[in-house]
């Protein structure tokens, strides 16, 4: 079930462990003029824009870092799916599903929620929009992942810890993965 729930903190969590330092990972998190809490973390990755969205979007890629049974449909109204057992296909009820809102290759992608995962407040989770921004960064590329929409409540306070603790080796198995390919 931890597993499982890793896997989700990108569509989203798991992957081979971390090879960087968790410092690596900066909290900018914040609370918005509506009173929403944005739990947002950034990462610096030395690899070229291409290379981290390539890690983010291209199947063959993602399977490599996140799970070997993910499936992504990069279109608007697409999907980034994680199939939660080895057999996993996807549309299975099992599957942890992300909707892909919108996507500006190379620099930026919005994507929801569509399943209730096994995690701490995970009924809540699909009230939140989930963005993903690379920014250039010198010869590398800043990731910033944000989650936007927390409202106030115990379900929302138990995801906002959940992944205000593994965002990071989200960020940092990304991270790996983008350096070394």
């Amino acid at each position: 079930m931890i597993r499982a729930a890793l896997v989700l903190a990108v569509a989203l969590a798991l992957g081979s462990p971390a090879l960087a330092a968790p410092s690596a990972v900066k909290d900018t998190s914040f609370v918005d003029q509506t009173g929403a809490r944005l739990l947002q973390q950034r990462v610096v990755i030395a690899a070229p824009p291409a290379a981290v969205w390539r890690a983010l979007t291209d199947q063959a890629a993602y399977r490599q870092w996140v799970a070997p049974n993910s499936f992504i449909d990069l279109r608007v109204g697409g999907s980034i799916e994680v199939a939660l057992s080895a057999a996993g296909k996807p549309g299975d009820p099992s599957n942890i599903k992300q909707e892909i809102l919108g996507y500006v290759p190379q620099r930026l992608m919005v994507f929801r929620n569509l399943s209730v995962p096994p995690v701490p407040g995970g009924a809540v989770y699909p009230k939140l929009a989930i963005v993903l921004e690379l920014n250039p960064a010198g010869e590398g590329t800043e990731v910033v992942l944000s989650q936007v929409g927390y409202g106030a409540g115990a379900d929302f306070d138990a995801l906002y810890g959940f992944f205000k603790q593994h965002n990071p080796e989200f960020l940092l198995n990304l991270k790996a993965f983008a350096e070394r390919s």
